[in-house]
């Protein structure tokens, strides 16, 4: 009962504070119909705009210390028609550059920004992912980035073809 006074005296609130946020909402990609269920399976995204100027406006890029992973969604473009039941696993890997093809996925994106495990069977359209607590300043501070949807796991075949469209949403803090 002494000791607990000290324990609440030393938390305190981080001294860092949300400044912006960064958001990237229409990424669109196709899985394809019949995935094999043995392999990963990659969709590359290149050359995102990060839209630097208008997030930063008026603001300098030394008073952001941190930008951080805050949403991630994947929906099916075609509503009801999508249905992601059948990957136990999805991630989202940020790219060193946009020079990757599938031998070079693993050297080149090595950063996990979100991931979802053990997916729910009955997801139906839209996954939520997690997001991994990184600083990405020094890749959404460029002028583009590439990103990798990967499925890992996956439980079944999808027997129609998936547009999908990947939302993201970064925090810029100071």
């Amino acid at each position: 009962v002494l000791f607990l006074p000290f324990l609440c005296w030393q938390c305190s609130d981080d001294d860092v504070n949300v400044v912006f946020e960064m958001q990237y909402p229409n990424l669109q990609f196709n899985i394809h119909a019949g995935l094999n269920t043995i392999d990963a399976h990659f969709f590359i995204i290149r050359d995102i705009p990060t839209n630097k100027a208008a997030f930063f406006r008026d603001r300098d890029e030394s008073e952001i210390i941190e930008i951080s992973p805050s949403t991630a969604v994947i929906r099916g473009v075609q509503g009801n028609l999508a249905d992601y039941s059948f990957v136990d696993e999805m991630v989202i890997r940020i790219c060193d550059d946009n020079q990757i093809n599938e031998s070079n996925i693993f050297q080149k994106c090595r950063r996990e920004i979100f991931f979802r495990e053990a997916i729910p069977f009955n997801t139906g359209n839209r996954v939520d992912l997690i997001p991994n607590a990184i600083n990405l300043k020094s890749e959404l501070t460029q002028d583009n980035f590439t990103v990798a949807v990967v499925l890992n796991r996956l439980r079944g075949f999808s027997s129609l073809e998936m547009p999908s469209r990947l939302e993201l949403q970064f925090q810029a803090k100071r």
